[in-house]
């Protein structure tokens, strides 16, 4: 009699494994990664603002603050007049990083819009003080060569 107990609820915790397996993403599937992003920024700014975009980005965990932020490779920094709007291809990494900030002691209110064609994004608007940037961004965790 114990003997079937433990084959039951050995079948109970390996279907319940299954089943949180299944019914999670690991963000591998092809429908998860994002190949183009759509980035609206809009708003007030006395000047140009500055945008910084990154396709080469990993994520770090900082264990004393349990903090997580990006951290890019490389990336891309231009001056934009509002209202910009660009859609970038992100089909060779599925991950982007947007931030938008003011120059030097700016004042601007801003809104940042983000759209990746796999349903995730951000929209959010802010008031920019100096020193002061609105920051999104999205790593696709290609778990397949681990």
């Amino acid at each position: 009699m114990m003997r079937k107990r433990r084959c039951a609820a050995r079948s109970t915790v390996g279907a319940l494994a299954l089943w949180i397996v299944s019914a999670c993403s690991l963000g591998t599937d092809t429908v998860d990664r994002a190949t183009s992003v759509r980035v609206q920024v809009q708003g007030t700014s006395p000047h140009p603002l500055i945008l910084v975009t990154a396709k080469d980005l990993y994520e770090q965990y900082n264990l004393d603050t349990n903090e997580r932020y990006a951290v890019t490779v490389s990336a891309d920094t231009v001056l934009i007049t509002l209202p910009y709007d660009q859609t970038v291809d992100i089909s060779s990494t599925g991950g982007i990083y947007v931030e938008v900030r003011t120059q030097e002691a700016d004042t601007a209110t801003v809104r940042l819009r983000v759209e990746l064609d796999n349903g995730q994004g951000s929209d959010r608007t802010a008031t920019l003080l100096e020193d002061a940037a609105l920051v999104y961004y999205f790593i696709f965790n290609d778990l397949s060569y681990w």
